[in-house]
């Protein structure tokens, strides 16, 4: 996801009448009525933050017949599984979006993940109801502990991450003068994926003709240097 979509994407949850629809729709579709009375927000402003939603993607919507005699009704459901993180410590700032693609079991390759996919597997063909409750209590229980030891190691890295990028902005800023240089440099260090000069030029609101001639002369600096090192070789006491 970009960076303009993740704008959009936190400019649509920062609503609290929108988290608490999707909340709502997570547990069972709905219609807008049924949500008004829920919310205790009137229709209109109900079906205005559903259509933002839906608009989005969010949310899609179907009729159904009613079981009263009365014309269909419209229907709400969620439509989007994804994920986002945000990490803010002193030295680093992350906003991770991803989609959650369904996945085969053949397609997982650790052993534990197998073995939880195909005890859901099961759980999903049960037919009693008391055992379909119990079995989905445990298994979320086990996976809500899990997350929870994911997101503890998640946080460590986050520290480190914090550690690491606070040297290497320091080292940055002691070492080149030019801003240009700087910021080229901050937001390429530590990409698994290298913008290029176009995806620079926007990120950093700065020609491209500029650009490049920056990222040359980094690179001129960065080879002089490394050849230095290597011709004088360790420092051995």
């Amino acid at each position: 996801m970009s960076l303009n979509n993740i704008d959009v994407l936190l400019d649509v949850l920062g609503n609290d009448t929108r988290r608490r629809i999707l909340q709502l729709l997570a547990d069972e579709p709905r219609y807008f009525i049924q949500l008004s009375k829920d919310l205790g927000v009137s229709q209109q402003a109900v079906l205005k933050h559903l259509e933002i939603l839906e608009r989005h993607g969010f949310v899609t919507s179907y009729s159904e017949q009613s079981s009263m005699p009365a014309p269909k009704r419209k229907y709400f459901q969620l439509n989007m599984s994804c994920m986002l993180a945000i990490g803010i410590t002193r030295d680093a700032v992350d906003f991770v979006f991803q989609d959650i693609p369904h996945k085969s079991e053949e397609e997982i390759e650790e052993k534990e993940l197998k073995n939880l996919a195909r005890r859901v597997g099961d759980l999903e063909n049960l037919e009693d109801p008391i055992e379909t409750f119990e079995s989905s209590d445990a298994l979320l229980k086990e996976i809500n502990s899990r997350l929870k030891e994911l997101t503890e190691v998640e946080i460590f890295l986050l520290r480190m991450k914090q550690r690491i990028t606070r040297v290497a902005h320091k080292t940055i800023r002691e070492s080149f003068d030019e801003e240009l240089h700087r910021q080229i440099l901050y937001s390429t260090i530590g990409e698994e994926k290298q913008p290029n000069v176009d995806q620079l030029s926007v990120m950093l609101d700065t020609r491209e003709k500029e650009v490049s001639q920056a990222l040359k002369i980094l690179k001129q600096k960065m080879s002089a240097t490394k050849k230095a090192d290597q011709k004088h070789g360790p420092i051995v006491s």
